[in-house]
């Protein structure tokens, strides 16, 4: 988890906040940029160098940590991926990584370094600590959390492995030019079967929708807050809200809505028991699909016990509810303590995951045969049978996950479970069954590592004939993802079934998938939502709980690979069709309708669509040229809208970038 490196660095990126002249588009392959990344790292390195060793804050030194204290924002870095930073704060984010790390690493490795003693984890902390105070991170008692919760993890990776600042920030940021890292065993390659006939053309032999298909239920993104408390303050400084302070803003519009609140707060019990009880009542769940993430966004206080009661108490609503319903579950990064860290199976018990891997086989076996327990045990993946010619994947996405801390370890333990992935789908195919592969954490998300869904893509090439759907949670959106072959064939649809939890500013959803009885190909699928401003004004009343909408009524009834592909087109050239996506996209929550989506939040919602893999973007950067041109020839629109539509900044010049060489240099 980035924890701790936000608690070390990571806060400095919300000092680009102020640069002036980034720009929402400017080219992020540019060398220059890496270059003049690289000088600030090596500055700013010697300068928190000397500050360890000697003490002493040099006047440049406390210039720039009380300029950097009022700059950034207590929240966003806590609360957004790396991915989804604005351009200008992943170039500051990028050279601050490159210089911290390396520090950090100095400081444990070398002889004499601060950190390579008896007191070292002390060290550590108060260092830390220091650096949360001096930069007003965020509160004590999230800075103190966080540390405590990570330190160990960070230790032992930084002990134990041979990692650097640029494999790390490579890997951390995800961003290309900040890519220099060269180790070999970021880089490797599985071995994937050749003896399947090449692709032609685009997947289309999806079957229409019919009366005699099944139903598969999908909840994803639970985030259960047991601590939740309507009335409670829902704007906070915190990461996450809606717990305390009920005496101090009850009955204003700074407190916590009934069932949930659009503000950052996760889900209350009663809201996910509405759910589960309207799904049972509405629709005939033939299997279900829990796709990750039941633990809340409470990310500083964690514990083994929290979170496995809330993960054994979800399951157990799940068999109330539907109680002769088979439920098929995949971790989400949010189920481990500490966050996001999924270790390999031989490193000590205190920093092992394998508790969590038990825990979650005891609650699942009631849904799994025997079998499973091996692969779960071993990386928390498995696979079954259900019935005769169909077969469900499960894996733990979390190996590809940037902010999993132990990716950062060694980059090779990553490889046994895709290639059995692969040796799976393989016997798979010789059984002349179709296969559901499910996992948290789309390929394309863009803290996804390449490497990884690189290879990941090439399975879902290969085996294009046999998977006949794929699942995913993590993003909180309603979105799907089409895979390509290396040739820009369209081999695979992957859905993401949105959230249950409101976190943040969305309705509450789950989503039906209308599926095939003999290919198990999707063939249509319903989200069903509630209004939460609706809701909480009626707080005696459950939920109304609506059909927001059905894909093939709105969209089209071609749900094959090669038709969602066509339809990226049309959503190219016909921008209105376009927003109707994006506003099921947001599950039509309120917030984000009427603060609307201008051209580039548009294009970066079409590009999600039709990416996988991060550094694969051509089929993008082709829709959003189309979508651009037919924008153009639409009445102008007022581009000033927040978040999602932020319009453009100025372009970038390398005057502008080499100014603020020329600042660092003078401050230090």
């Amino acid at each position: 988890m980035k924890c701790l490196l936000i608690l070390c660095c990571g806060v400095l990126l919300a000092s680009a906040v102020n640069l002036p002249g980034v720009p929402v588009d400017f080219d992020l392959d540019d060398k220059v940029l890496s270059a003049i990344a690289d000088d600030v790292a090596g500055r700013l390195e010697e300068e928190y160098m000397t500050f360890l060793k000697t003490g002493v804050e040099t006047p440049a030194f406390k210039k720039l940590t009380h300029q950097l204290a009022k700059a950034h924002s207590k929240k966003d870095m806590f609360t957004k991926s790396m991915a989804d930073l604005e351009p200008r704060d992943s170039f500051v984010a990028c050279t601050l990584c490159r210089s911290v790390i390396n520090v950090m690493m100095r400081s444990v490795r070398e002889e004499d370094g601060e950190l390579n003693g008896e007191n070292s984890s002390k060290i550590m902390k108060d260092i830390a600590m220091d650096v949360c105070r001096r930069l007003e991170l965020q509160t004590e008692e999230v800075c103190e959390g966080l540390i405590d919760s990570e330190q160990p993890t960070v230790e032992y990776i930084m002990r134990n492995s041979d990692m650097d600042s640029d494999s790390f920030c490579s890997l951390f940021m995800g961003i290309t030019f900040c890519d220099k890292g060269k180790s070999p065993q970021y880089n490797w390659t599985l071995n994937v079967d050749s003896n399947a006939e090449a692709m032609t053309a685009s997947k289309s032999d999806t079957p229409r929708h019919s009366d005699s298909d099944i139903k598969i239920c999908q909840f994803t993104d639970i985030h259960h807050d047991p601590l939740y408390e309507a009335g409670s303050l829902a704007s906070c400084n915190e990461p996450m809200c809606c717990q305390r302070k009920k005496e101090d803003v009850e009955g204003t519009s700074d407190a916590a809505g009934f069932w949930g609140d659009y503000r950052d707060c996760d889900l209350p019990w009663r809201s996910f028991e509405s759910a589960l009880d309207h799904a049972a009542k509405t629709e005939e769940c033939t299997y279900i699909y829990q796709t990750g993430d039941v633990v809340d966004h409470m990310v500083w206080a964690t514990s083994v016990k929290k979170n496995t009661d809330v993960l054994t108490k979800v399951s157990n609503q799940f068999s109330k509810v539907f109680p002769n319903v088979n439920v098929y579950p995949c971790i989400g990064n949010h189920e481990p303590h500490p966050l996001n860290n999924f270790s390999p199976e031989f490193v000590p018990d205190e920093v092992n995951t394998r508790w969590l891997y038990e825990h979650l086989y005891n609650d699942w076996k009631q849904w799994l045969p025997a079998e499973t327990e091996e692969t779960i045990l071993r990386g928390g993946y498995y696979t079954v049978s259900p019935r005769k010619g169909f077969r469900i994947i499960a894996l733990n996405s979390n190996g590809c996950y940037t902010d999993n801390l132990w990716l950062y370890h060694n980059g090779t333990d990553k490889i046994p479970q895709l290639q059995w992935f692969h040796d799976t789908l393989l016997a798979a195919e010789a059984n002349g069954e179709k296969v559901h592969v499910l996992s948290h954490i789309p390929s394309g998300d863009g803290t996804c590592w390449v490497v990884w869904a690189r290879e990941y893509n090439r399975c879902i090439t290969r085996f294009h004939k046999t998977i006949s759907g794929i699942f995913h949670g993590h993003s909180h959106k309603d979105e799907l993802f089409v895979h390509y072959s290396d040739e820009g064939h369209a081999t695979a649809v992957a859905w993401n079934g949105g959230a249950l939890t409101t976190y943040s500013y969305k309705n509450p959803n789950y989503r039906v998938y209308d599926v095939d009885a003999k290919t198990f190909d999707v063939t249509n699928h319903r989200t069903y939502i509630f209004d939460l401003n609706e809701a909480n004004k009626n707080p005696e009343q459950q939920p109304n709980w609506l059909l927001e909408y059905e894909f093939i009524k709105e969209f089209t009834e071609d749900t094959s690979p090669a038709g969602i592909d066509k339809l990226l087109d049309e959503f190219a050239d016909k921008p209105a069709l376009m927003r109707k996506f994006w506003r099921f996209k947001v599950t039509s929550a309120e917030p984000q309708v009427s603060g609307g989506c201008d051209r580039h939040c548009l294009a970066r919602s079409l590009c999600r669509a039709a990416v996988t893999v991060n550094d694969q973007t051509s089929r993008c950067e082709e829709l959003r040229e189309r979508l651009f041109t037919a924008l153009d020839k639409e009445e102008p629109e007022d581009e000033d809208d927040d978040d999602d539509g932020a319009a453009a900044l100025g372009v970038l010049s390398l005057t502008s970038l080499l100014a603020i060489v020329l600042s660092v240099r003078v401050g230090f």
